[in-house]
C-alpha cells in the first residue's frame, strides 16, 4: 500500500527565514503534532523518535527512525522516516523556492508506503496522519517565518 500527498504554500518571508524553520530534524519534529519525544544523534542527521498515531478515539505509540538525506541548503531536503513495526517508509521532500526578495514558495511532497499485512486496512489512519503532519509542518513554518520577518521589519524601522 502506498500513497502521496502534496501541499504548497506561499510564505511572506525571505527564503533564509523559511529555510531556518525546516533546516534540521529538531525543527521538523518540533512542528510535528504526532511526535511525542525524539533524540537527535550527534551531527543532527538522524533521530530516534516516538510518535502517537491516532484514528478517531484509537491511539497508539510507535517507535521510528528519522533521517535527513539529500540536503541542499536553502533549496531542498528529504526527510526519511522508517517505522519497523508498520513495515513503513515515509519520504517527505521539502523544497523552498524564492518568489521575490520577501516571498518564498514552500512545497512539501510526501510519499508513504507500507508492506504490513494489514496496510490496506490502515490506509485511512496512515493517510490521515501523514496529511496532518504535512499541513502542520507547512502551517507552523509559514507562521514562524512570517512572524520573524515582521519582528525584523519592526526592529529595522
Amino acid at each position: 500500500m502506498e500513497f502521496d500527498f502534496e501541499r504548497r504554500e506561499r510564505v511572506m518571508a525571505p527564503l533564509q527565514l523559511v529555510w531556518e524553520e525546516v533546516e534540521s530534524l529538531d525543527q521538523i519534529l518540533s512542528k510535528t503534532p504526532q511526535a511525542l519525544s525524539w533524540d537527535v544523534a550527534p551531527g543532527g542527521q538522524r533521530a530516534e523518535a516516538r510518535l502517537r498515531m491516532a484514528w478517531g478515539p484509537v491511539k497508539w505509540d510507535l517507535d521510528m527512525v528519522a533521517r535527513l538525506e539529500d540536503v541542499r541548503p536553502r533549496q531542498h531536503l528529504l526527510l526519511v522516516i522508517e517505522a519497523p513495526t508498520l513495515e513503513a517508509r515515509y519520504e517527505g521532500s521539502i523544497d523552498i523556492e524564492p518568489v521575490g526578495a520577501a516571498e518564498t514558495n514552500l512545497i512539501y511532497r510526501a510519499h508513504m508506503e507500507s508492506r504490513h499485512r494489514f496496510a490496506a486496512r490502515m490506509r485511512g489512519v496512515l493517510s490521515e496522519n501523514v496529511e496532518q503532519h504535512v499541513q502542520s509542518v507547512i502551517g507552523r513554518t509559514k507562521v514562524r517565518a512570517e512572524q520573524r520577518r515582521l519582528a525584523q521589519d519592526r526592529l529595522l524601522q
